[in-house]
């Protein structure tokens, strides 16, 4: 009987042990109602555009970076103004020294370029006349009067006043018009006896230093420096040299023309000159203390010579010697 019983009670155990586990293998998988699970996650929201805020009034434009060197912005340097370019007569002093004897006044700018309008004046026709837009000045009587150019550039207007001196004896008179001593001396008149280029040259040369080592401008480089003056047909003769090689050139031309040359021809000459005058200007002379000298220079007319003078501050008063010792 013991042995029976011991048996229901395993068999019962067995059961028991059978069910339970049952139990747990499928009631746990199963979901309870009783328990909230947690949901699933939503998907994050997509990320707006990237927009720069606006910034407050007066605020539009980004604060400055401090420079990272440690030292001070440095500001920026103020724009210089363009310089105008520098107005130039070619003569201011002259003395004629016979009636119908005449030169051309004119005006040009640093830069070679001739003025946009141009009229001249006479303070004194009956001594002087000159022609009201070409500039030709011819001596008329005795006297000393104002020649007066006024030009004008682009916005800019000047007058320029050159001193004319017609200084001769008037037949049937002894004593000098103006009385002063530089008219004690009367030259000759006529053409035949003015002294020749090489003359007025060796004059220059005693007056002015740095003229004795120069070098003659002749043939080919004649040819190169000064193009177009050996087709002027009216030349009849050219003395030009120049300085080599220096901080501070120097340069002295002078021609001859044919009386029959023209106001044309004389003008020609010119042009070159200035020309030649232009381009060391403007670089040719390599030197800034030389580029600078030739833009001081000046051309010069009287009768049939043309004279160049490129000369530290005395261009001019060469341009005046050159002009009262060709004036007939």
């Amino acid at each position: 009987m013991k042995k029976i019983l011991a048996v229901i009670l395993t068999l019962t155990l067995i059961l028991t042990l059978t069910a339970c586990g049952g139990k747990n293998n499928d009631g746990a998988g199963a979901p309870d109602d009783s328990i909230q699970t947690p949901a699933e996650p939503s998907p994050a929201p997509e990320p707006l555009p990237e927009t720069d805020p606006e910034p407050p009034a007066g605020q539009g434009e980004e604060p400055e970076v401090p420079d990272q060197s440690g030292e001070p912005a440095q500001p920026a340097e103020p724009q210089q103004p363009e310089e105008e370019p520098i107005l130039r007569v070619s003569h201011e002093d002259v003395t004629l020294r016979s009636a119908g004897e005449s030169f051309r006044l004119s005006v040009w700018d640093s830069s070679g370029n001739d003025p946009d309008a141009c009229t001249f004046t006479s303070a004194d026709p009956a001594v002087a006349e000159v022609d009201e837009a070409g500039g030709a000045v011819t001596a008329v009587a005795p006297g000393t009067t104002t020649v007066t150019a006024h030009v004008k550039f682009g916005d800019r207007e000047q007058d320029f006043s050159c001193i004319v001196r017609c200084v001769w004896k008037e037949s049937g008179t002894d004593l000098p018009v103006s009385g002063g001593a530089e008219d004690a001396v009367q030259p000759p008149a006529g053409g035949a006896n003015l002294p020749s280029l090489a003359d007025f040259f060796a004059t220059l040369q005693s007056s002015y230093e740095g003229l004795d080592a120069m070098m003659v401008i002749e043939g080919e480089v004649l040819d190169t420096y000064y193009p177009g003056l050996g087709s002027i047909a009216a030349v009849e003769e050219v003395l030009i040299q120049e300085t080599m090689m220096s901080m501070s050139n120097v340069a002295v031309g002078l021609v001859k023309l044919s009386d029959e040359a023209t106001l044309d021809d004389i003008l020609a000459v010119q042009a070159v000159f200035q020309g030649r005058i232009t381009t060391q200007a403007e670089g040719g002379a390599w030197y800034p203390a030389s580029c600078e000298t030739w833009e001081q220079g000046v051309t010069s007319s009287v009768s049939n010579h043309v004279g160049m003078f490129v000369y530290p501050e005395g261009a001019q008063a060469m341009a005046d010697l050159f002009t009262q010792t060709f004036s007939n």
